[in-house]
């Protein structure tokens, strides 16, 4: 791995538009020379977070199969700036060239589709939850399969993203095209049949949410919205690639955009999040400023129209064990995707954890928005005096806040469904292990709460639930490490009566190896799928499931912790399957596998399954 200074140089030079005078170090390192300042400064810099994985920090194996490139915008512009502040840019440019491995973006051919794509109706699969209201419950017609198809599913194709280690930007789907995001900041609108790219469109930064589909007035696709970690969110067309605008949402330099985006009536509605709770790790940094909220976007041409925050300004809150301000209230992200109630004109979020102390009354919270001005019509928050950050995993602790968590958002968005009975409930899971019933016709008030699992920093309840009125389906992590944790580990799939929260029944999931590690854990971190028959769920180990709905019982079975041949040659595997859900549409079943942070299992694959042909 070994590289020479030369390289090096002429990167900065490519890249920074820096001279060699301002910029040569002193001595020029012979390679071997490289090797040893490069180890050092990952020991000084990095190894603390990236050994140990603190605050889902990737492994040093993962960095170490990503490309150069990628590990230099990290450092440079993206999530680990604030720390990349700290090195000069020779020294950056040493480190991400000694670390960095994986296949050059720029080295990959893509392969391009003949022809050009033409859509012959509405889409199959839209949003991050299928439906404005989140629920990830699938009807046959759009997802062109029944339970009694499963056990015939066999792998269509697979393809590979090029240098990436995580893939977990759940796609959205027509019969014609599966539109994604990656690492590298490209998006591919891939043929269903072949996997051929009909366009690729650069976003300059990862994209890790679900696109959504604006449909034109014939109900044919038209925009795709999706946002980037770099807090930007864009519009291309759905036939061409081609972009209609782009706009920013960030006002924190750590600000980000993690949960998908939703879509009514012509305003784009973007959550809030941030990597602060990473920047808090350092005792020099005066923790935290970053505010959580939902910014609304006009989808035609990306003007502002209004924006909602979690807390008010910090101010000054005292002084750290090293001297440094304390600012307050903080944090409160936006993780999720928000859901959307046409009939009473209202946007549901959920919160997470703040990263300062005093916490407030905003944080681990269900909060209704007026759809049009972002005015707070109601707050049901479930867990008071949640402060957390990344300083609370590491000893000195400077900037952990007095409470020392428990971390446990609302990293899933709520659902709103219909019972039987004609009444909307809304369904909200999280990262505690419980689940709650609230009456959107009521303030949000509590009808039942029920615990499931004994919770986790990934969950309890990690990225979602599904539902079809009648049942509510959830997947349970329950990973170890949570001092705030209740009984036992439960890991697996769940069902409850959604008018009550009465069990129904439960598949706990035994780890499949005596090792604690993501290859034997079985945890479903990633939001279930429901279909008339059956549910679809993927885990920490990245094994693929189809459960029946009436009793748990296992139907279909895949292994995608292995390699794979792509369709656009390039070497990829599966792993950790997290964060994005199975998307079941046009007789397919798709998802994407591997996921590098918590130490998880990297992978860069996204597969495609259908039942087999005679």
């Amino acid at each position: 791995m070994t590289r020479s200074v030369s390289v090096v140089l002429g990167l900065v030079l490519a890249l920074g538009g820096c001279s060699i005078a301002d910029e040569q170090p002193e001595e020029q390192l012979a390679p071997s020379g490289q090797a040893v300042r490069a180890e050092a400064l990952y020991a000084e810099n990095c190894a603390s977070c990236h050994d140990e994985q603190v605050a889902g920090a990737p492994s040093r194996e993962a960095l170490e199969g990503m490309t150069p490139a990628a590990i230099t915008a990290a450092l440079t512009t993206g999530v680990m700036r604030e720390q990349g502040n700290a090195l000069d840019r020779v020294d950056r440019f040493i480190l991400a060239e000694y670390l960095g491995d994986g296949a050059a973006e720029a080295d990959v051919a893509v392969d391009y589709c003949a022809d050009r794509l033409q859509f012959a109706g509405a889409p199959l699969w839209n949003r991050w939850g299928v439906d404005k209201r989140n629920s990830r419950f699938q009807t046959e017609q759009s997802a062109g399969l029944s339970a009694s198809d499963i056990p015939e599913l066999e792998l269509a194709w697979a393809f590979g993203f090029p240098g990436a280690q995580r893939a977990r930007s759940q796609p959205a789907v027509t019969r014609e095209a599966i539109f994604t995001g990656s690492q590298s900041g490209r998006v591919y609108a891939l043929d269903t049949e072949t996997g051929c790219a009909w366009w690729t469109y650069e976003a300059g930064a990862e994209v890790r949410n679900a696109p959504v589909i604006a449909e034109a007035s014939n109900g044919r696709p038209e925009t795709l919205y999706f946002g980037d970690v770099d807090g930007r969110v864009h519009a291309v067309d759905t036939l061409t690639g081609e972009e209609k605008w782009t706009r920013s949402i960030k006002d924190h330099p750590d600000g980000t955009i993690t949960g998908s985006i939703s879509l009514h009536d012509g305003i784009l509605f973007v959550p809030m999040s941030s990597t602060e709770v990473i920047s808090a790790y350092a005792d020099d940094y005066e923790c935290c400023t970053f505010r959580g909220g939902v910014t609304a976007l006009n989808a035609k041409n990306g003007e502002h129209l209004w924006r909602w925050y979690t807390t008010g300004k910090p101010t000054n809150a005292g002084k750290s064990s090293k001297g440094v301000d304390i600012l307050a209230p903080s944090g409160a992200p936006v993780w999720s995707t928000p859901t959307i109630d046409v009939e009473r004109g209202l946007l549901y979020v959920g919160t997470g954890e703040n990263y300062s102390s005093p916490a407030n009354d905003k944080s681990d919270a269900i909060v209704a928005l007026d759809l049009k001005s972002g005015r707070e019509r109601w707050i049901t928050q479930t867990i008071a005096g949640d402060s957390w950050n990344a300083a609370c995993g590491r000893d000195p602790r400077a900037n952990c806040p007095e409470e020392d968590g428990p971390d446990f958002d609302f990293g899933a968005p709520p659902i709103l469904t219909t019972l039987a009975s004609g009444k909307d409930i809304l369904l909200a899971g999280q990262k505690s292990g419980e689940i709650f019933g609230l009456d959107p016709d009521d303030d949000g008030q509590i009808l039942w709460r029920r615990r499931v699992g004994m919770g986790g920093f990934n969950g309890g309840i990690h990225w979602g639930m599904a539902s079809d009125g009648q049942t509510l389906w959830v997947g349970i992590a329950d990973t170890p490490g949570n001092r705030f944790a209740e009984g036992p580990p439960r890991p697996g799939i769940h069902a409850f009566e959604a008018a009550t929260g009465k069990p129904l029944w439960s598949r706990i999931e035994p780890p499949t190896c005596p090792e604690v590690s993501y290859a034997c854990m079985t945890a479903l971190s990633a939001p279930p799928t429901a279909i008339r028959g059956a549910i679809f769920a993927g885990a920490h180990n990245g094994r693929l499931l189809a459960y029946s709905d009436k009793d748990g019982a296992v139907l279909w079975k895949q292994e995608t912790n292995r390699a794979f041949e792509t369709v656009n040659g390039v070497e990829a595997k599966g792993g950790t399957i997290d964060s994005a859900g199975v998307v079941v549409a046009g007789g397919m079943v798709i998802v994407n596998s591997g996921y590098d942070k918590f130490g998880e299992i990297p992978g860069n694959v996204l597969l495609v399954y259908r039942v087999k042909k005679d």
